[in-house]
């Protein structure tokens, strides 16, 4: 028997509205190519809605995006309170979450002014605070930016990158982890970025790596799709052809142990539920395991998943995709 519906999650599955039609685009929007092919259709498996999108890759440079997304004005009806919230307790997992992102930006930069596109709750922000670095950040939620200045007390614009007051040459680090796949357009923000920077300076950027072994397996059920609000996938080929067509070079491309595993197996779990006749929970509503369900799934982790981990990151074939970019120096 199937099991009933909650109020809400009955509205999590209803379709929302599908956004206008276009035509396919003749050319790649980050390198221009026309060699363009479809690539496959995914829903937003999240919510577990219906609508499904379209997903086009450029066969030269490997950049994958929506044909046809949300508008700006509908987009925030696929985010919701359930979302932002998983996106916080990412951002809060545990103590260590951003250690390697610290010892990267200090590798390059010991301090100066530093400013965080979509900083969220300020988790990031707040491993930063010090006397050697003065903070800043921008985040479209008034809410999630009142967080960001108590917690890490930066100076937080809210609303729109492109609204954003900074005077150009007015930071010496810039960083967007897992935002700029949300960005309807990653070649302005990407001049934006550049135009901010202070000669030197550098662009320390984290996406999902659409070109991973897990985006391989999984197709349309891997959780780094996030269907329909990642408008554009990357790959470290994509992103560094966005990045130095913009005017930066190149200081660092990795992919460091991750793995989004356990939520793409969600996803199939559901499907598989579905097909016989059961109704599966959202991720946006899933309840953590129980006692023996959690001691098993810790089990997998560091007998399966960890090894998998390591291995793929090795190979540079890892879900979680950083690069850092640095504006020249000026001239002499």
């Amino acid at each position: 028997m199937a099991t009933e519906l909650l109020p809400d999650q009955k509205a999590a599955q209803a379709p929302l509205p599908v956004a206008s039609a276009a035509s396919i685009p003749t050319a790649c929007p980050v390198c221009g190519a026309s060699n363009i092919v479809f690539l496959l259709s995914a829903p937003d498996r999240f919510h577990l809605r219906t609508v499904t999108y379209d997903l086009l890759r450029c066969q030269s440079c490997t950049l994958v995006w929506q044909k046809n997304p949300p508008s700006l004005a509908e987009i925030g009806e696929h985010y919701g309170k359930d979302y932002h919230q998983t996106i916080t307790a990412s951002a809060d997992s545990s103590k260590d979450r951003w250690t390697l992102q610290n010892k990267t930006i200090a590798r390059y930069k010991p301090g100066g002014r530093l400013l965080d596109l979509g900083c969220s709750a300020g988790a990031f922000l707040s491993t930063m605070k010090g006397p050697s670095w003065k903070l800043f950040g921008i985040e479209i939620s008034p809410e999630e930016a009142r967080h960001a200045r108590e917690r890490a007390g930066a100076e937080v614009f809210v609303g729109d990158i492109f609204d954003a007051p900074f005077e150009p040459a007015s930071f010496d680090v810039i960083t967007s982890f897992d935002v700029l796949e949300h960005l309807y357009q990653p070649k302005r923000v990407l001049r934006q970025v550049f135009s901010w920077l202070k000669p030197g300076g550098i662009y320390y950027v984290a996406v999902p790596n659409v070109e991973s072994w897990e985006a391989r397996l999984f197709k349309s059920y891997w959780y780094g799709l996030e269907m329909p609000r990642h408008l554009f996938m990357y790959s470290p080929k994509s992103l560094r052809k966005l990045a130095t067509d913009s005017g930066f070079s190149e200081l660092l491309c990795s992919t460091p142990p991750a793995s989004y595993a356990e939520n793409s197996i969600y996803y199939l779990w559901g499907e598989f539920l579905k097909s016989i006749s059961r109704t599966p929970t959202p991720l946006s509503h899933a309840q953590g395991p129980g006692l023996i369900a959690n001691f098993v799934r810790k089990g997998l982790r560091f007998t399966l998943r960890n090894p998998y981990r390591l291995a793929a990151s090795w190979a540079g074939a890892g879900p979680a995709l950083e690069m850092v970019f640095q504006k020249p120096e000026a001239l002499r």
